[in-house]
């Protein structure tokens, strides 16, 4: 007790004689805090690096100092040791340093992360989690590693992924569930809950049974009490520490006692001292400590940090490539090229030294040139707020916009909407914008903005060669998009020449031959199309259009899938981006009389622009940000020229600038708080005052200074709107080091010496002629390196993929005589996880036949893409079209968009039977009509998202069948992203989903029809219960059906024999002729690419 008022003394005499008029600003943003043994001192994250701090606030001081980033410090029993997490070689690791500072110790070298969440109670064991395991279903698991370095050791925990180890009892507890450690205020089945159990895997219990977010699980010194973090019990999205007190093997004893009642934010990550007497938390921006005795009071720490940048915080960066957008000057002497959301001039065709043409923090981008070439439109989010401006030359030597050395800009709009996509008119008279969904256009000056298209969903445009009408591309409710003209003059209304509800956008208007290109979904195909604006005969004046039938005059240029399409100037052909055989440029004919392949490298190109200057050059970005060209076959200047270039030529840039981390970090925030202000499904954000979220997060930025700690930040703003299919990601650090896999699964309970093997992977490097590795069999050495308790196997296994791995094997530890040397090919874990998925769905259809006899099928759908359908459809019609029923798994499916194609596969009736003279019968008279008529099942559970859910949903909705399982978390809404100025991408959930019931998915789960528990003794057994029930349900169907059909459906004697009917459409009396042999079944669709994505077909998937 003397410690406790000791610090609570201290505490006081702090706050009584500290001047704020001296003292340094207390820090924001602290993370992941841990509390010494005695309570005396704090541990966290700061900056990226580990500090200490008196309990009391105060002046911090470094643990760490590494230009990497540090987290999650663990005080070691005795306090004289941090155990943390580091990505010092590109993933993070489990190292351990003096608690006074000092060169830290690396404990863990696989190429996972592996996240420290304690000790073990003796010290001799650092504890952590990791996503290393190959096994699906994909799990984050935990292990401990010895703190002198070793063999990791994995503990037998059901889906565990944070586990802290009792400090007596031999008991852990450990956080269960697939929830989001930033989202607030979220009720549904895939949050976490803690549970405890024997540190042997044995008498797992569920602690928590409330349906949001419990965390942070804290023993107390004796084991009988639970201290953890949930928002049980407090105003929703605020979460608070409470005290449970645990009865003989972890269970719960009566009600818990709240110990902090924050009720304007939450209480994240919180870890109580050895002792039992203080627990740290963070809250908000703050760290705070509380006393674990009822009626303590919440204190906010005050601590001051004296650090230097440990990296220069402004870099002067020449950058040759990763432009992100081009404009091309009308004489083509230069090009506008967007280089980290700055505006350069580059000079054609040479390149060289580019000009910069503005100097702002914000995000300038979508440059456009009048038609004289003397000014440039453009957008930025200076204001905060998409508007567009105008760019001319300010230079009074060099009034040529080419050759000026400086600018000046002028802002044309102040609304706060936000604009899209600004081109000047051919004439240089008016620009057109997107505005919310509408088509608008203004004067060069920003003055007369009026609407030209004034319905929504318009998404893209271009321009007459005259500048008398445009044509544009709207969406309907169903992301169905049509093609449109419109005078410019608003004379007439819009007039639909496509008519092919399908997609039809990325549109292009000829200069001359009255052509317009554009990408069209034509039976299945996202395809290069060009709608010939006259009809055939003698050409007619150019912007003449003859409307009648003008839908009919479509011509698909290639028969091969496009994810953007420009065309010509004269409108003879159409260049486009195919991915299918490499991701390349390929020009065709605009009648499709000629298709070739331009590039052959790869290129990925995108914004591709034709020259009016000179025929045939082609002018793109390719997928590494370079300015190239390229010249297209057929074109008079390619055959006086020679052969077209295999290699587009580079036109080489020098954009030179200076990037300022703050800035950057700034400008990325608030792209990502206006992206959702702006595209947020929901226009009241959930219930969430963005405004007032923008201002306490916002200050916080300055306090950021590596990335990770800024991709943290966003996500807790994201937390806000408690909603699913959010995110932030791309820019942090890859390992230095990936590790192989020998697809061999070993016997986690086996202690040595060597690795048993438990199972060789079907199909996997082991599973070789040759080898001869079985069940059983002991790796006693990898690549002569003995397997000792102090070896690291994922160290022996870095950099092995596609390589040789020597492995000393036995059948008989005992006996030396049975060792033998063999060679295993190191594969990566993405593709023995792949094998591992496969394992699992050949056990679970092994296990639907043996319970069924063999009458019933298994099909997995792995997710609700062309991939999944692929899948689907195979199995269905070549594996299970025989069988009486099928049991239909979307459990852990992340999502996508084909529910609906599924469930047509699903839905048919049987209406009429096709009997052949010599045998065969079925429904249909081609095979791609086949559907399923008999019964089916379909299993869900808490990592079913999205279209996942939605699927289920609809199954039952349409009276298909039961589901069986789990409820669905409540994962639901349309999604794209959007890329910010540093390249980072970030989510953009963009179309809410609702039942014909009114209810909103995203807050309601699918409730199953016959709910289904996987138990920890189900799981430690390999049975699972909930496959059995829907076995046992769907049976029950079958039965059912059989007794209702009757007649030629239920088996009954077939009829007399008839004469062959005469096929359809054959009313001769000649011999019927041979029917076309039918097609294979699709592959499925490739799903449209980056320029249409938010326009196509949302994707549903988290």
């Amino acid at each position: 007790m003397r410690s406790r008022t000791r610090i609570a003394a201290a505490l006081l005499l702090a706050l009584s004689f500290t001047s704020p008029a001296s003292a340094q600003e207390p820090i924001k943003f602290a993370r992941t805090p841990d509390i010494s043994p005695d309570g005396k001192l704090i541990a966290f994250s700061y900056l990226g690096d580990i500090w200490t701090v008196e309990a009391i606030g105060g002046v911090a001081r470094p643990v760490t100092m590494h230009e990497a980033h540090d987290v999650n410090p663990v005080f070691s029993p005795d306090g004289k040791w941090l155990a943390f997490s580091s990505n010092r070689h590109g993933q993070y690791d489990v190292f351990v340093a003096p608690a006074v500072g000092g060169r830290p110790r690396r404990l863990t070298f696989d190429s996972a992360p592996d996240m420290v969440t304690g000790w073990s109670p003796d010290g001799k064991a650092v504890v952590f989690s990791s996503s290393r395991g190959t096994e699906f279903p994909a799990n984050l698991n935990c292990y401990t590693v010895p703190f002198d370095g070793g063999t990791e050791t994995k503990l037998p925990l059901f889906e565990g992924k944070e586990a802290h180890l009792s400090p007596v009892g031999g008991y852990v507890a450990f956080v269960r569930g697939p929830g989001t450690w930033y989202r607030r205020g979220y009720r549904g089945s895939s949050n976490d809950d803690i549970w405890v159990g024997n540190l042997d895997g044995t008498s797992q219990k569920q602690l928590t049974t409330f349906d949001g977010q419990d965390g942070s699980p804290m023993w107390a010194p004796d084991g009988r009490k639970m201290y953890y973090v949930t928002e049980q019990g407090s105003k929703p999205g605020c979460a608070n520490i409470v005290a449970q007190n645990l009865g003989p093997g972890g269970v719960a004893e009566g009600g818990y006692l709240r110990l902090t009642t924050h009720d304007d934010d939450t209480v994240r990550r919180a870890r109580v001292s050895a002792n039992g007497e203080w627990i740290v938390y963070e809250c908000g921006a703050d760290l705070w400590v509380v006393g674990t005795r009822l009626g303590s009071a919440p204190r906010k720490l005050a601590i001051e940090v004296n650090a230097d940048d440990k990296s220069n915080t402004e870099r002067s960066v020449t950058f040759t490539r990763d432009a992100t957008e081009f404009a091309l000057h009308p004489e083509e002497t230069a090009a506008v090229v967007t280089v980290q959301g700055e505006l350069f001039l580059v000079k054609l065709p040479d390149g060289g030294k580019a000009t910069r043409l503005t100097e702002s923090p914000a995000f300038d981008h979508a440059a456009s040139f009048s038609p004289d070439g003397r000014t440039v439109v453009f957008l930025s989010d200076r204001t905060g707020q998409e508007e567009i401006y105008l760019l001319e030359a300010d230079d009074p030597e060099h009034s040529e916009f080419t050759r000026a050395h400086k600018f000046k800009v002028k802002r044309l709009t102040t609304s706060v909407e936000g604009e899209l996509g600004p081109t000047f008119s051919p004439k240089g008279d008016r620009i057109a914008f997107l505005r919310s969904g509408k088509l608008w256009t203004m004067k060069p000056d920003g003055t007369d903005q009026k609407v030209l298209v004034n319905e929504t969903q318009v998404f893209d445009y271009d321009w007459s060669p005259d500048g008398s009408m445009v044509v544009f591309a709207r969406m309907d409710g169903s992301f169905a998009s049509e093609l449109y003209i419109v005078p410019t003059d608003g004379s007439s209304p819009p007039k639909n020449i496509t008519r092919y509800a399908t997609y039809n956008a990325d549109v292009s208007w000829s200069k001359t031959g009255n052509r317009v290109g554009f990408i069209g979904q034509r039976r299945g195909l996202y395809a290069p199309c060009v709608l010939n604006l006259q009809k055939p005969g003698t050409p007619g004046a150019a912007g003449e259009i003859d409307w009648d039938d003008i839908h009919l005059r479509v011509d698909r240029a290639a028969g091969m899938a496009a994810e953007s399409v420009a065309i010509s100037p004269n409108g003879s052909q159409i260049a486009f981006r195919h991915t299918n055989s490499g991701d390349d440029l390929w020009v065709a004919n605009s009648n499709g009389s000629s298709v070739t392949r331009v590039t052959t490298s790869g290129q990925a190109p995108k914004y591709m622009r034709w020259s009016r200057k000179s025929s045939g050059l082609i002018y793109f970005l390719n997928g590494s940000g370079e300015l190239r060209s390229v010249r297209a076959p057929g074109t008079f200047a390619s055959l006086v020229g020679g052969s077209v270039a295999t290699e587009p030529n580079r036109v080489g840039f020098q954009a030179k600038m200076t990037v300022r981390r703050d800035e950057e970090f700034a400008e990325m925030f608030v792209q990502c708080w206006r992206a959702l202000s702006d595209s947020f499904y929901d226009s009241k954000h959930h219930g969430a005052d963005w405004a007032s979220v923008r201002s306490r997060f916002q200050p916080l930025v300055g306090h950021v200074a590596q990335r990770e700690d800024l991709y943290a930040l966003v996500s807790l703003m994201l937390g806000e709107l408690n909603a699913s299919h959010l995110g932030i990601s791309g820019k942090l650090p890859t390992p230095d080091e990936w590790t192989a896999d020998l697809g061999l699964i070993f016997d986690d309970s086996y202690r040595g010496p060597g690795l048993k093997v438990a199972e060789v992977l079907k199909h996997g490097p082991a599973d070789k002629r040759g080898l001869n590795i079985k069940p059983g069999d002991v790796v006693l050495s990898i690549d002569r390196v003995d397997l000792t308790a102090k070896v690291n196997v994922s160290q022996l296994l870095n950099n092995k993929t596609g390589e040789g791995v020597l492995l000393d094997v036995t059948s008989d530890v005992k006996d030396p005589k049975a060792k033998r040397r063999v060679e295993v090919i190191g594969a990566s874990r993405d593709r023995v996880s792949q094998l591992m998925y496969e394992r699992w769905v050949r056990q679970n259809a092994d296990a639907v036949s043996k319970a069924s006899g063999g009458k019933l099928g298994y099909i997995h759908i792995p997710s609700m893409d062309d991939a999944g359908l692929e899948v689907f459809v195979r199995s269905l019609y070549s594996d299970h079209f025989d069988k009486d029923a099928v049991v239909i798994d979307v459990r852990y499916n992340g999502g996508g968009f084909t529910h609906d194609q599924v469930l047509n596969y699903l839905s048919g009736k049987e209406h009429t039977f096709f009997r052949q003279r010599d045998g065969g019968e079925g429904l249909v008279l081609r095979s791609y009509d086949r559907k399923w008529t008999k019964p089916v099942v379909v299993m869900a559970n808490n990592r079913s998202y999205s279209d996942a859910e939605i699927f289920p949903h609809a199954f039952r909705a349409l009276g298909l069948g039961k589901v069986v399982g789990q409820a669905t978390g409540g994962f639901v809404i349309g999604t794209t992203s959007t890329r910010l100025i540093d390249g980072s991408t970030f989510r953009l959930p963009r179309t809410g989903v609702f039942t014909n019931k009114g209810v909103n998915m995203e807050k309601q789960g699918v409730v199953p029809d016959v709910a289904v528990e996987i138990t920890p003794d189900d799981w430690a057994r390999g049975r699972d219960t909930q496959l059995l029930k829907a076995v046992e349900v769907v049976s029950d169907d079958v039965r059912d059906w059989k007794a209702k059909k009757t007649g030629i459906a239920a088996g009954g004697p077939a009829p007399a024999p008839v004469p062959p009917p005469t096929p359809v459409g054959n009313n001769s009396g000649a011999a019927p002729r041979t029917p076309p042999t039918p097609a294979p079944m699709p592959k499925g669709i490739t799903a449209p690419g980056t320029p249409r994505e938010p326009e196509g077909r949302i994707p549903l998937a988290e």
